[in-house]
């Protein structure tokens, strides 16, 4: 007797209203998941063709620097500087130095030559007497 009022209902509920409806909102579904994965591949693409036209941006600053360096190394100034440095050539006038190579001082002797010289300490009082009227205090 239960399975038929649930049957029942079931046929009652079953109308063209309802079907329509029902064929309504599938539709209606559907175009909203259409919609979000078109927004989807959009923002991707969009990303894909934003991180190219960087590239491209990137790219040309280079090619500019390149540019840039090649005319810098076509100028005078640096087939001169060029000259001075890989041939020791110099203008008249003018004379080379040649200074030895600077050399690092070993742990021991660098603790030697501070250990040398004398540390005198103060006061706290002393130090402010000092730093106000810039004369020692007894």
């Amino acid at each position: 007797m239960n399975v038929k009022r649930v049957r029942q209902k079931i046929k009652d509920q079953l109308t063209l209203n309802n079907g329509v409806l029902l064929v309504a909102l599938l539709i209606g579904s559907s175009w909203v998941w259409s919609t979000v994965d078109a927004i989807q591949r959009n923002f991707t693409l969009q990303q894909q063709v934003d991180a190219a036209a960087q590239q491209i941006a990137v790219q040309q600053l280079e090619n500019k620097s390149q540019q840039l360096e090649n005319k810098y190394y076509q100028s005078n100034e640096y087939q001169e500087l060029s000259a001075r440095a890989r041939l020791n050539k110099a203008l008249p006038g003018e004379h080379l130095l040649i200074l030895p190579p600077n050399t690092v001082q070993p742990v021991a002797q660098q603790q030697a030559q501070t250990q040398d010289a004398p540390i005198t300490s103060r006061s706290d009082f002393a130090q402010w007497v000092y730093f106000l009227f810039g004369k020692k205090s007894s």
